[in-house]
């Protein structure tokens, strides 16, 4: 204690973190006794698979962090961090990111009943925070591969279409936040609320080249992201005896999410599968889904001819961002037994799915029978005119359930397979058994738990069809939103 009124606290320390990879395989791509799955079983004249991986890299970090409080009731914490990383260039491998924040117990500098307000407590604090980002191990120097598959069997050495940069730096992350904390009637109702909003600068991205430049992408740092938003967690004990007692968590998250610049770039393509790319686009919200569209009239409905829906050209098909997400977790205790049930969701964003798109084409989903005997006629609109004089009419032509299925959900209209990816999701159900004390004062155990828990059990509700809309081609930012026979969640 400084005084009787003033106390702190200082703390520091430092860290090591050190990551290798170190992976070899072969695999015979064609077998020469069919079942037999071993590498030496390869077929004559073709050359079995050999690759090898290797990746190493290390953080060393020194931090410290301290708090001055007045009268338990008025608290300043400070943190300080610096990392150096192997990923970056020795000249430019060093990031520094503090922070600091204010709180104030209310209830204690204001006396209030405890009865009643348990806690009561504002905070708000600033922070910057430094990251390599998705920076992969070996992205200074631009290093030669070697082929094996050369024309004619020569071996040669070739550029990677992804040019690294020795001058890479690390991205900074620089917000505020405000918050408000609440206890009431002895903790059996409890509140959190957190307002934030955060800017990312120096964003380490591979930014898509010209062809005419002979590469696919360079490594840079650019742009600016900003991220704004709310938290809010509310929850209550709702019954509480002698032998049960009911718990009811509630949680809500809003995030609105604007690219506010990309360097010189209005539009940065992040990554893409077929004929969809996911983007970032300046005064847009991170994640942009663009792909070929149904083209339209003047009204809005979609445009037919010979009784197919006619290829558009490349329009927004969505945004991978959800509006919000959210969550109830119900807790039941009774004596020595425990039931609990989550239920989580996510309202908007989009997915493309392909796994859709392809069963749709391919007419081996159930929705694709509609028609197979007596024809399809789209819904929508025709022009009966000219291409200088159009006379739109609806669409009365009668195709086969074959070619409709095969244009309408084709890779060139990428629009009938973006859906909405809202879900409600019960996420867990557990039920708990804890043995007596009593049964344990023999054994060398403090505490015996009996639990059965099933994850991922059934949508409650979900607008996507045939998929789970967790789903995702990869877990790369160019991937989201992206879907492709994904497997089913584990459950």
């Amino acid at each position: 204690n400084i005084t009787d009124d003033f106390t702190y606290s200082l703390n520091a320390g430092g860290n090591t973190m050190y990551r290798k990879n170190d992976l070899m395989y072969v695999a015979a791509p064609q077998l020469e006794l069919p079942g037999l799955y071993n590498v030496s079983n390869v077929k004559t004249g073709v050359d079995p698979i050999q690759v090898a991986t290797f990746a190493e890299q290390k953080i060393n970090s020194l931090y410290g962090f301290g708090q001055i409080g007045f009268k338990n009731m008025l608290f300043v914490d400070v943190t300080a961090r610096n990392d150096w990383s192997s990923l970056l260039p020795t000249d430019n491998n060093s990031f520094f990111y503090p922070s600091v924040t204010l709180s104030a117990v209310l209830s204690d500098i204001f006396n209030m009943d405890k009865s009643t307000v348990s806690l009561l407590k504002v905070r708000g604090g600033w922070s910057k925070v430094g990251s390599t980002g998705a920076l992969g191990a070996y992205r200074l120097q631009d290093v030669y591969q070697f082929a094996q598959d050369g024309w004619d069997g020569t071996n040669f050495l070739f550029l990677p279409s992804a040019i690294n940069n020795p001058e890479i730096g690390p991205e900074t992350t620089s917000g505020y936040e405000f918050g408000l904390d609440a206890r009431l009637f002895e903790n059996r109702l409890r509140f959190d609320f957190t307002y934030y909003d955060q800017t990312s600068e120096d964003l380490i991205v591979d930014v898509q080249l010209s062809s005419a430049t002979g590469s696919g992408s360079s490594l840079q740092n650019v742009g600016e992201m900003r991220n704004k938003g709310m938290e809010v967690q509310l929850g209550g004990t709702l019954v509480k005896t002698d032998d049960w007692q009911v718990d009811l968590e509630l949680n809500w998250a809003k995030n609105d999410n604007e690219v506010v610049s990309l360097g010189d770039l209005e539009t940065l393509v992040l990554g893409g599968q077929w004929s969809t790319t996911v983007e970032a686009r300046v005064g847009e919200s991170y994640g942009t889904i663009v792909g070929p569209a149904f083209e339209r009239a003047p009204n809005g409905e979609i445009l037919y001819e010979n009784g197919l829906p006619v290829i558009g050209g490349s329009e927004v098909l969505g945004n991978v961002t959800p509006d919000w997400t959210g969550g109830a977790n119900l807790i039941v205790s009774y004596k020595n037994f425990r039931f609990d049930a989550l239920v989580d969701g996510k309202m908007g964003g989009d997915i493309y799915s392909m796994t859709t798109s392809w069963g749709r084409y391919a007419g081996v989903l159930e929705e694709t029978m509609q028609g197979r005997e007596t024809g399809i006629v789209g819904q929508g609109t025709m022009n009966i005119g000219t291409d200088a004089n159009p006379e739109y009419v609806p669409n009365n032509v009668v195709t086969s359930a074959k070619d409709y299925n095969q244009r309408a959900f084709s890779n060139s209209i990428a629009e009938s397979s973006v859906f909405d990816a809202s879900y409600i999701k019960l996420r867990q159900l557990g039920l708990t058994y804890t043995f007596p004390k009593k049964w344990l004062a023999n054994i060398a155990l403090d505490d015996v738990n009996f639990s059965v828990v099933g994850r991922n059990l059934a949508f409650l509700y979900k607008k996507v069809p045939h998929i789970d809309p967790e789903s995702a081609f990869s877990n790369s930012n160019g991937e989201q939103g992206q879907e492709f026979g994904q497997l089913p969640s584990a459950r």
